[in-house]
């Protein structure tokens, strides 16, 4: 693992503001706990492990938090601390999908995972069963399998190291299907029509596979209870969301295994109502930088300063401690917005000839993520006046003198939601669940405005 040093100087800092998901052992991962007044991950874990595949008992959990709060981190980390009880499978959905991705996508998804993550462990699945389902996939779709094994022939007769036999060209199958639907929206949709006329037959022949890698896990010497993070489905819009979740949910807890299912924040809102189907949700809210009153909440802010340490020398780099607290404070507790924030604030100090981080430069970064998020707000006049009502609430964003006809609720539920996603809304925790706008989106002038009307 080559990771970079804590940077000493401005150039350095560059390559300590990629935003990714940690892996087990990274220095720059930092316990963030502290800062966040919630046991949800704690709770998690143990949820987890109060089942059994063994008594045919699976977890069926939703995860949900806000876009950079540090889920996909936490839940590496998860994975492997529940190593010696479960067998984890990290998956990811590819990205053209992450706008309308539905059940017979996951499941497609799924399927092949499974075969070449076994495949490529050393302990394949069951040849003739893999190839059986595989075959349902290219019947049921309308695949030319003739084609196909046309195609793996001529291929395997240019490969160094050439594979033959029906796993191969199951996983071919797998992988030409998976294809197909992302390279084509209509062909995209035609398979999807068509999985789903036997949505049945589906369930069955995935737990078919998932019910075979148990067995080989056993057969190997492996703990046989396998969990399936699903990660990146938060990034679905709502409607996307309610699809998959709500309105095929049921479908979805019928698998086999243990999943761990990331969900878009919206999902916990009303009317979804996600704990409907999925009775075990958990949510990653953001590290506080103030508490519910307003006043600044030390430990959260000092959890963020470690972040920042973990990543760059904050003596070196920053002109005083107060810079590095004051971009704690103004991240709003977004792990990500912190490390934007950093970017922002190298990248002013070194076009100003600058040697280190200044506060000019930390309020010039600043500056530019709040012309960020005013980009993402228009029309203000529609946006500003809710933004203002949660600031003032911490809860409701429809005042007492708004008429509560359905139509108006629903356009109000509607722009909550966005700005959940759009991040200028951040849900923090403590004795009880409450939000508030992101610090950046305070500062724009038309937040200012908005929330003096409220109080006159």
């Amino acid at each position: 693992m080559d990771i970079p040093k804590p940077a000493r100087t401005l150039e350095e800092i560059a390559a300590q503001v990629i935003v990714e998901p940690l892996k087990l052992g990274d220095p720059r991962y930092v316990d963030l706990s502290s800062g966040r007044s919630t046991t949800d991950l704690g709770m998690l874990r143990i949820h987890l492990q109060d089942h059994d595949a063994a008594q045919n008992r699976f977890a069926k959990v939703v995860f949900t938090g806000h876009r950079g709060s540090g889920k996909s981190t936490e839940l590496l980390r998860l994975e492997h601390e529940l190593s010696q009880r479960f067998t984890p499978l990290h998956l990811c959905v590819d990205d053209t999908l992450l706008r309308d991705c539905d059940y017979p996508d996951l499941l497609l998804w799924l399927v092949d995972s499974l075969a070449r993550t076994f495949d490529e462990g050393k302990m394949p699945l069951d040849e003739r069963l893999t190839n059986d389902v595989a075959m349902w996939f290219a019947e049921t779709t309308k695949v030319d399998v003739k084609k196909v094994q046309s195609e793996v022939s001529v291929e395997t007769e240019a490969e160094a190291q050439a594979r033959t036999g029906l796993y191969w060209l199951s996983l071919k199958i797998l992988a030409r299907l998976k294809a197909s639907i992302v390279g084509s929206v209509e062909r995209r949709q035609e398979v999807r029509r068509s999985l789903k006329n036997y949505s049945d037959q589906l369930i069955d022949r995935v737990n078919l596979l998932l019910d075979n890698a148990q067995r080989v896990l056993e057969s190997h010497g492996k703990t046989p209870d396998l969990l399936i993070v699903q990660d990146n489905l938060d990034r679905l819009p709502p409607d996307a969301g309610q699809s998959l979740f709500i309105q095929n949910g049921d479908l979805l807890k019928r698998l086999r295994a243990h999943f761990i299912f990331t969900v878009p924040i919206a999902m916990v809102l009303a009317p979804w109502n996600i704990g409907s189907v999925f009775e075990h949700s958990f949510t990653m809210p953001m590290v506080k930088v103030q508490e519910r009153q307003g006043q600044e909440f030390k430990d959260g802010i000092d959890a963020l300063v470690k972040l920042l340490k973990a990543r760059v020398d904050v003596k070196a780099v920053f002109s005083s401690p107060g810079v590095a607290r004051y971009l704690a404070r103004m991240s709003g507790g977004s792990a990500r917005d912190l490390i934007r924030l950093l970017s922002y604030a190298q990248l002013t100090a070194r076009a100003l000839g600058k040697q280190c981080i200044d506060q000019a430069a930390a309020e010039q970064a600043t500056g530019k993520m709040r012309i960020d998020y005013e980009r993402l707000l228009i029309p203000g006049n529609i946006y500003f006046p809710l933004l203002a009502q949660v600031h003032r609430t911490k809860s409701d964003w429809l005042s007492d003198e708004s008429r509560k006809d359905p139509e108006t609720v629903q356009a109000a539920r509607d722009f909550f939601s966005q700005l959940l996603v759009n991040g200028s809304v951040l849900e923090y925790n403590g004795d009880s669940s409450w939000y508030d706008v992101h610090p950046v989106v305070q500062e724009i002038q038309a937040f200012k405005d908005a929330l003096a009307k409220l109080e006159i």
